[in-house]
């Protein structure tokens, strides 16, 4: 039998109840007992701990549509008020061509769509959507399958960009 002792690990054996204790910091046992009845109490306070981390995680995430909504919103808010406003240069020291006509209407056209986007989430069944997709991946996986490692390319390379 290899020793353990010199990795830190001190097992001892008592009958049936075995327990191990790492470089005196952590202890852990187990009993000889196999049978799975009852629950301990520390078992009731993990289960305890995850309902709460995610019921909280859960509540955050409920509030989000309303946040991605918002900055939509602010973001087609400030687009048309940099239009608007005919300032030359930016503090970044760039230069706004606002007098163009074609950039104008890209910016008219961005703008509208960030706030249709900012609309449809807002007004967006989100249990509705979640039960569209499930269906439609149950239906089609393999082409489910190609949108998203295609999306996930698209996304990979604006974000090293």
């Amino acid at each position: 039998m290899e020793r353990s002792e010199s990795a830190g690990i001190n097992p001892s054996v008592n009958g049936e109840q075995t327990s191990f204790q790492n470089a005196g910091t952590e202890s852990f046992s187990a009993s000889g007992d196999t049978s799975g009845a009852g629950t301990t109490e520390s078992d009731t306070g993990i289960k305890g701990r995850v309902r709460n981390v995610a019921s909280t995680v859960k509540d955050k995430a409920s509030g989000l549509p309303s946040i991605i909504a918002d900055g939509l919103e602010a973001g087609a808010n400030a687009l048309r008020q940099n239009r608007s406003s005919g300032a030359e240069t930016t503090s970044g020291g760039s230069v706004a061509l606002t007098n163009d006509s074609s950039i104008a209407a890209v910016t008219d056209t961005l703008a509208t769509g960030m706030q249709s986007s900012a609309d449809w989430i807002r007004d967006a069944d989100m249990d509705k959507l979640k039960a569209g997709v499930e269906k439609q991946v149950k239906e089609h996986p393999a082409r489910t399958l190609l949108v998203a490692l295609g999306a996930g390319y698209l996304i990979g390379k604006a974000l090293r960009r």
